[in-house]
């Protein structure tokens, strides 16, 4: 009996331990979120095995909203995984053993801002779904990357971002990787802020600029274009 149940604890071990399953579709993106709105970042080929590191919900395909998070760091549907199940086969992304495990952060913040690099400058772009009219605004992107990491919706444009009461206000020289930095015309921050962006480390940040240029990591600037940097950063963790 001792012997029997060796087995059934080592076959267990077994079953939760894979994480490598075949693609039953053909050309089957993997994107930057667990949705089919959000940007493509690879492609896979039928029959191609792929390592799931965590699960999570998004936009149902075929009737299956579990999206399946891969070792290249993407979202792919779990309809198009042969994982052998309709329901989770390994930890959600986001707990404290899964894939996800910065979920929740500052740097939570900056890897879904990261995961959109290269995308174009678009005004009025973007937003918590991911990419509109092929990029996304400054806003449009601070506000999908806070809904990816942190799973609340802030508000949409820069000076409601600045002003809303679900985060709260530091000193920038205080600023922590994934609080928002803030700009406004002519300095006046209670009226007039006009662009945001997302604080990684002392000097650098990542945003959506202006028209002409993609989204990139940048250094931080005080001033330009009659714009000048406000006192204070917002932190929604």
């Amino acid at each position: 009996m001792h012997f029997i149940s060796l087995i059934a604890i080592s076959l267990t071990t077994a079953i939760t331990t894979v994480s490598a399953y075949p693609i039953t579709g053909d050309s089957v993106n993997c994107r930057s979120g667990p949705g089919t709105s959000h940007a493509v970042l690879k492609t896979y080929k039928k029959s191609q095995d792929v390592k799931v590191t965590c699960q999570t919900t998004g936009t149902a395909v075929s009737g299956n909203n579990i999206w399946d998070k891969t070792s290249d760091n993407c979202y792919v549907a779990d309809y198009y995984v042969k994982t052998g199940s309709s329901s989770y086969v390994t930890t959600p992304c986001g707990s404290s053993s899964g894939g996800g495990g910065s979920s929740g952060t500052g740097k939570a913040i900056i890897d879904a801002a990261e995961k959109e690099k290269g995308l174009p400058y678009v005004w009025g772009g973007g937003g918590c779904k991911g990419p509109s009219k092929g990029g996304f605004d400054c806003s449009g992107l601070t506000q999908y990357a806070i809904c990816q990491a942190l799973k609340k919706t802030i508000p949409r444009v820069a000076q409601d971002q600045y002003d809303t009461s679900m985060g709260k206000r530091y000193p920038r020289s205080e600023a922590k990787a994934g609080d928002l930095l803030f700009w406004a015309t002519g300095g006046d921050c209670k009226n007039k802020v006009a662009h945001v962006g997302i604080f990684i480390k002392d000097g650098l940040m990542i945003n959506a600029a202006r028209t002409g240029t993609p989204v990139r990591e940048q250094a931080i600037w005080t001033s330009y274009g009659g714009e000048s940097i406000c006192p204070y950063v917002m932190r929604f963790t």
